[in-house]
């Protein structure tokens, strides 16, 4: 019988505790990157390698590496260790979502709804600032990374739009995957559709300092590419700069 069925749904409560406790160690330690943090998130991850190891065959055989890497954990940097990780966890999720959509696996519901769960809208109507009767808002979502930015927003809707995007620009995306590390180094800020404060888009902007919104729901369909605006990831709050 499949491991995936031996796995669930007995163990599903198990895992969602383990991949919750990780990502909250992650979340601490980009947060304040104090050697006592960074020992518990690498230790928080560690505890997840026989989880991992568990799923390794179900991961096509190129994208392994990032697991047995995971188990070398003294060779990888703060930084390398948290990519490594979400990227493991985003094979999963890719594979997950495969299986349903072909039914080539029998990925259960449960499964599913586990790793979905890392990028479901967190609830964002408690804001401060502005209001939606503000003449320049446009949307508001839950800061995942603390910071300002004003610049060119620039939506993208696939990886493949990623070439387009410019030094300084405000990158405007339903969500994030492993691809937009390429231009994470050269934008201003990052706003999302979806997520909350563990999503791939939340870990990337705080690796690199960039300033972060994410579940906005709308923030692809109210801001137009092109347009200066200017976002406040302490407040959660996007709003067009006039011109």
């Amino acid at each position: 019988m499949n491991t995936i069925r031996n796995l669930f749904p007995e163990d599903v409560e198990e895992l969602r505790l383990l991949l919750q406790t990780v990502y909250r160690a992650i979340h601490e330690y980009q947060n304040a990157r104090t050697d006592s943090l960074e020992a518990a998130m690498r230790a928080a991850i560690q505890s997840a390698m026989p989880l991992l190891e568990r799923f390794k065959p179900h991961i096509p055989a190129y994208k392994q590496r990032y697991i047995e890497l995971l188990n070398e954990p003294d060779r990888l940097q703060s930084y390398d260790l948290i990519i490594c990780f979400d990227r493991a966890i985003y094979e999963l999720h890719a594979r997950v979502k495969a299986g349903e959509i072909a039914n080539r696996l029998p990925w259960s519901k449960a499964l599913r709804d586990l790793f979905n769960e890392r990028q479901e809208p967190a609830d964002a109507s408690a804001v401060s600032g502005e209001t939606e009767e503000s003449v320049d808002f446009l949307t508001s979502g839950v800061g995942a990374s603390r910071g300002q930015a004003a610049g060119t927003a620039r939506i993208i809707l696939e990886p493949a739009a990623l070439s387009g995007v410019m030094p300084g620009d405000i990158l405007v995306t339903p969500m994030t995957d492993p691809s937009f590390l390429a231009v994470a180094g050269r934008i201003a800020g990052l706003i999302t559709d979806r997520g909350g404060q563990v999503c791939h888009a939340a870990i990337l902007a705080r690796e690199f300092r960039l300033p972060c919104i994410v579940g906005c729901r709308d923030a692809t369909q109210v801001i137009q590419d092109g347009e200066l605006i200017r976002m406040d990831a302490l407040a959660g709050i996007v709003t067009r700069v006039a011109q």
